[in-house]
């Protein structure tokens, strides 16, 4: 029973690493495998428990440390999915377009290529004063033609 309880002390430490937020996908792949090598482990030991025990309130302890278990094993698979995805998705044609899209439509007015959103551009036939050219560090900055 000793032996399950510190099982169950390092699952739930794993369980803590695998939160911090500069873990890197290799460090979680490592995490993960320990923690399913301890809820093995774990596991066999409360199937022992549960064969055994005549105590009713033995096997439901042992039944809810089993759902806890699963609870824990769900954060550390959730965990590794997140870095997962972070590590390795790279955005598709379709997902650049879309997001393409969606910052166009966000944009009512014209950018000149300056950072600033002008009413008029300064990028077609019009300057006026308050154009990208007025203000001289906008103005290295600008693609339009003047």
């Amino acid at each position: 029973m000793q032996d399950l309880n510190q099982n169950i002390q390092k699952l739930t430490s794993l369980v803590k690493q695998s939160k911090n937020k500069k873990l890197l996908w290799e460090e979680m792949q490592i995490i993960s495998q320990k923690a399913f090598e301890l809820q093995d482990k774990i596991m066999a030991e409360l199937d022992k428990t549960e064969a055994l025990e005549k105590d009713i309130v033995k096997v439901q302890a042992a039944f809810s440390a089993r759902e806890s278990i699963w609870e824990l094993m769900t954060q550390i698979t959730e965990r590794e999915l997140e870095l997962k995805n972070k590590a390795h998705h790279k955005e598709t044609p379709a997902e650049r377009a879309k997001r393409h899209k969606d910052i166009m439509a966000d944009v009512n007015e014209h950018s000149c290529g300056c950072g600033h959103h002008h009413e008029s551009c300064c990028c077609h036939e019009h300057h006026e004063e308050r154009c990208c050219h007025s203000n001289k560090k906008q103005k290295r900055n600008c693609k339009c033609k003047k």
